[in-house]
């Protein structure tokens, strides 16, 4: 049997106005608003969209659009990501946006965001790999609200949501030039695209602020892919003078360089400390444990939804923000204390 408005008054012992409201957009008390999102996802209450639609011109959708599901950190961004707006009353349709050229550098985007609002989407979440396309042009005419996940606000047309990702990687790299490490490679991520271009900084003033040489043959480009992780790992060990340390800046790029480091025969940390950007599970169960960047993932999807839900009901007060959250850095056992080493 359909659970309907009326158990989850009951659930939360509110009235049936109260819960209404809520659901078709209405602000209510803070406390009330957990209540009914925590009775919601309990219950498994799904509003009736087609009728809120007709009273309200909605249809209760929002539109996703960023990288494919394949990866833990994307997948646990959609999962959060759908589980809040289900809690609203909205479903969500989503749209991987792969890494493949013709996606990244031609109109793919712009017509993934068209298409979405052809569908009649009340507002976008999306997350770019690169701003050199006016994919919001529909958006911007049809006064659809937008949210950048991952990426800073636009200004006039969208807001954001990010992590400092200059800040993580600073930390990350300060670790180990604190543990000892001077000749410390990097796989970056594709040009152009924010995050990736924050870890490089952190990185870089990181190591001009300790006084240390950046050597270019230790700075690999990568495209944020397992394969680039991999070739890094392959190119760096081809040197002569090899580096004692490695920075992977994200999930796929570590798991690339994990990859040619056990086919290699390397150590860690004995031949080579190793710290990655996305604290995954693995990070805490493989042997040694990877020092790793956490993002906030639940609180992105939050700030994210909150923002939506507030331009989707008229709330511009505050229009364009970018909030920014603070990453975590865990750190474990795969980072040798060369200092240590040099007293033995």
């Amino acid at each position: 049997m359909a659970v309907t408005i009326k158990d989850v008054a009951k659930e939360t012992n509110l009235a049936i106005s109260t819960i209404s409201k809520f659901i078709n957009g209405g602000n209510v008390r803070e406390a009330n608003r957990k209540k009914i999102e925590e009775a919601i996802d309990r219950l498994g209450f799904v509003p009736n969209d087609a009728a809120r639609g007709l009273r309200t011109f909605r249809t209760y959708t929002v539109g996703m659009i960023m990288g494919g599901a394949s990866n833990q950190h994307t997948a646990a961004l959609i999962s959060e990501t759908q589980k809040l707006l289900r809690n609203r009353g909205y479903s969500l349709t989503f749209i991987p946006l792969g890494m493949a050229e013709e996606d990244i550098k031609t109109y793919r985007l712009k017509e993934y965001v068209d298409y979405l609002i052809d569908r009649g989407v009340d507002g976008l979440l999306i997350t770019p790999m690169k701003r050199n396309i006016d994919f919001l042009k529909n958006a911007r005419e049809q006064k659809i609200p937008v949210v950048m996940m991952e990426e800073r606000g636009i200004e006039g047309e969208a807001d954001g949501v990010m992590v400092d990702c200059t800040g993580g990687s600073y930390e990350v790299v300060e670790h180990l030039i604190k543990n000892g490490h001077r000749k410390i490679g990097i796989v970056t991520g594709p040009r152009g695209k924010l995050t990736a271009d924050e870890r490089r900084t952190g990185y870089i003033r990181a190591m001009e602020d300790y006084g240390l040489p950046i050597y270019k043959e230790y700075m690999i480009e990568g495209d944020y892919t397992a394969l680039s992780g991999y070739r890094s790992i392959e190119q760096l060990w081809s040197l002569n003078e090899r580096p004692t340390a490695f920075f992977a800046t994200n999930y796929d790029t570590c798991l690339g360089a994990l990859e040619a480091i056990r086919e290699f025969g390397i150590r860690i940390p004995e031949d080579l400390s190793f710290v990655t950007f996305d604290d995954f599970d693995l990070a805490a169960v493989i042997r040694p444990h990877l020092t790793a960047v956490r993002q906030p993932i639940a609180k992105i999807a939050e700030m994210a939804c909150e923002l939506l839900y507030r331009r989707m009901n008229g709330d511009t007060a505050d229009f364009p923000r970018t909030i920014r959250l603070k990453p975590e850095c865990f750190y474990r056992d795969s980072v040798l204390d060369l200092y240590d080493r040099e007293k033995v």
